[in-house]
């Protein structure tokens, strides 16, 4: 029974070893497989899906003569909503839009409700575009109402436009800040991406940020950027100094570089005063030594 079971646990063990080779040369077959595979999947992108992203435009200016509808009605052209007061948080999207749009717009009235500090309408505005010229200033005014009635009654309702217009009027906005996207007819749908552009008060392009959901810090830091040193605080404009943004991460990361040139400048500046009453000190030794000399 002994040899049995001992002859028995050997089959067993020489079992498991041919399994795990088998699972090794599997494992080393798809690791030499994956790579030209996952470059396949990467290159080999539909001719659709190539029309759709952002070609950015950083440091261009929008062409602040356009004329578009609000939700009221009422002609509005871009340069009232810059104006040279306030930055901006432009996003483009449609109001029949399945999913994304929705998304976005609800991360965004997240992001903007947990700011602290600053004020929708006081500090910045938001302009959200309608891609879709057969929009009416009707469905403008319903989307308005289902996301910014959501903000805290701190935020003014006023300070989010919701915007219509013609197709050529949408062609050289979405041109002018980079947003390709396509129309599918037989779905009636429009493709596209989900992203914010900060927009300085004179209409320069100055933030891309991608995401469907903003962390308020993110957006703070785009509109103290945005806004060109105008709103925010000291704190704030050394943070956006030491801080660049990464898209990866759809956030602002700590520089390195600037962060160890801030704290060596700061080493400097504190040893310097640290130093001072010393100077001083030794500064009145000498004299008191000198007037000794003097009168002996």
């Amino acid at each position: 029974m002994g040899l049995y079971d001992a002859a028995r646990r050997e089959k067993i063990l020489a079992m498991n070893v041919c399994f795990a080779r088998l699972v090794c040369m599997t494992v080393a077959i798809c690791s030499c497989l994956g790579k030209p595979l996952r470059g396949q999947l990467l290159t080999d992108v539909p001719e659709a899906a190539k029309s759709i992203r952002v070609d950015e435009k950083l440091g261009e200016f929008l062409p602040l003569d356009l004329i578009f509808i609000d939700e009221r009605g009422q002609p509005t052209p871009l340069k009232s909503l810059c104006g040279g007061k306030r930055p901006l948080l432009l996003t483009l999207n449609y109001s029949s839009c399945p999913g994304l749009c929705v998304a976005q717009l609800n991360g965004l009235t997240e992001g903007v409700a947990g700011l602290s500090g600053l004020e929708l309408g006081r500090d910045f505005e938001m302009v959200s575009i309608s891609i879709d010229p057969r929009e009416t200033p009707e469905k403008a005014a319903a989307m308005k109402e289902r996301y910014a009635s959501l903000l805290p009654k701190e935020h003014d309702r006023r300070g989010w436009h919701f915007l219509t217009g013609d197709a050529k009027s949408i062609e050289k906005i979405a041109d002018a800040v980079g947003f390709r996207y396509t129309y599918d007819a037989k779905s009636d749908r429009f493709n596209h991406a989900s992203v914010a552009i900060g927009i300085s008060p004179m209409g320069k392009i100055t933030r891309y940020l991608y995401s469907v959901g903003f962390a308020p810090e993110t957006i703070r830091l785009s509109l103290v950027e945005a806004s060109e040193g105008r709103i925010g605080t000291t704190a704030d404009q050394i943070l956006l100094w030491c801080f660049h943004y990464n898209p990866d991460e759809n956030r602002y990361s700590a520089d390195a570089r600037r962060l160890l040139s801030f704290a060596a400048g700061a080493f400097v500046l504190i040893g310097l005063g640290a130093s001072v009453p010393f100077w001083f000190s030794r500064q009145k030794a000498l004299a008191a030594i000198q007037a000794e000399e003097e009168q002996s």
